[in-house]
């Protein structure tokens, strides 16, 4: 069975979620590997397993829940 996070980010719109993440400096690269970790097990969404986890917050969550790369693009 394919992953949930598959519905929300393909592979390429995840990495340049992750990137985005990083860049923005809401987490860091220990929480992004931890959380991808546990990504993997629960098969889920990485913005979900943030949250969980404590990483973002609910504020941070609703504004990334819509994210695309394409919101990056001046």
């Amino acid at each position: 069975m394919r992953s949930e996070s598959a519905e929300y980010f393909p592979d390429s719109d995840q990495q340049e979620l992750e990137l985005y993440l990083l860049e923005s400096a809401l987490i860091d690269q220990e929480q992004l590997n931890l959380a991808k970790k546990l990504q993997a097990r629960q098969e889920g969404p990485l913005l979900m397993v943030l949250l969980q986890l404590n990483f973002i917050d609910v504020n941070q969550f609703s504004g990334l829940i819509d994210w695309t790369p394409d919101r990056l693009d001046p």
